[in-house]
């Protein structure tokens, strides 16, 4: 069966999903809430979740209510914070059982000599960000003003400058200008759903919570930055050496655009920049060794 004759139900969790995401941005807490909640129902009833994600799901919204609730003493909320950070790192490297995640790529390889590309819908590492922007995030998802979209427009015009050309230096990619059949939705999963958990995994929860316990300083500001961007550096590691240091360059400017603007959204856009360019005007994901 291919991703074309796919039943229509297998899609629709994800199309709520994607309208869990969007409302995180838009909405209140107790409306983004119900939104996911109706998405995990829709999961549940479509066979994308069995109960077991289910129970990761509730344990994983808890623990970041219980950490964000000042009305719990402090121990408590520590705790709870870890618990969160354990749950979530498991759930974004697909350890937790019960999702079944719907496959769209499956080693496809968008130019001769690129290495085969594998896509899924992930449902266990979008649910993450959801939760980070509903119950962690406040200032940092205000809709973007002119002033944080033009910083954001230079911050990745530099970055893909800089990342590219030293990709390109390394041979990881060459010049490869195309739009692959089904790209668009490759689109849709890296806007909405890659670039969104990703971002607020590392720069509005890692970046963030640092900067919360770093002293409120420049130094502390670009430590904050460094480690989340070296961490995230480091998630890529199955892609090889060069994928990490590429990685924890773009970090860094993801960081420094979430910094700058204090919105989620700025690092998000940047993010998808970066990776857009790359899927459309370079070989992709990376070229053959």
């Amino acid at each position: 069966m291919t991703f074309a004759t796919l039943p229509i139900q297998n899609f629709l969790p994800f199309v709520l999903l994607w309208a869990a995401v969007i409302l995180s941005f838009i909405a209140d807490r107790r409306f983004s809430l119900g939104a996911l909640a109706l998405t995990v129902v829709c999961g549940v009833a479509t066979g994308v979740l069995q109960f077991t994600a289910v129970a990761s799901i509730i344990c994983l919204g808890l623990s970041i209510w219980l950490a964000t609730n000042p009305s719990f003493p402090k121990v408590i909320r520590y705790l709870c914070y870890c618990a969160f950070l354990a749950l979530a790192v498991a759930l974004m490297i697909h350890l937790m059982p019960g999702f079944n995640n719907l496959l769209v790529f499956e080693r496809v390889r968008f130019s001769p000599d690129s290495i085969p590309f594998t896509m899924y819908l992930n449902f266990d590492k979008i649910v993450v960000g959801v939760f980070i922007c509903i119950l962690y995030l406040k200032s940092h998802r205000q809709i973007l003003d002119r002033r944080s979209l033009l910083l954001s427009a230079r911050c990745a015009g530099v970055l893909i400058s800089i990342l590219m050309g030293l990709a390109f230096l390394l041979h990881y990619v060459r010049f490869d200008f195309k739009f692959p059949e089904m790209g668009w939705i490759w689109i849709l999963n890296n806007l909405f759903f890659v670039c969104f958990a990703e971002e607020a995994f590392f720069r509005g929860f890692v970046q963030g919570g640092l900067t919360e316990l770093l002293p409120k300083t420049k130094m502390g500001a670009v430590l904050s930055i460094a480690i989340a961007a070296l961490l995230f550096g480091l998630a890529h590691f199955p892609g090889g050496v060069i994928y990490v240091v590429l990685s924890t360059v773009a970090g860094l400017f993801y960081g420094y655009a979430f910094w700058k603007t204090d919105r989620i959204q700025s690092s998000i856009l940047v993010h998808f920049s970066v990776n857009l360019v790359h899927f459309l005007f370079f070989s992709y994901p990376a070229l053959g060794r």
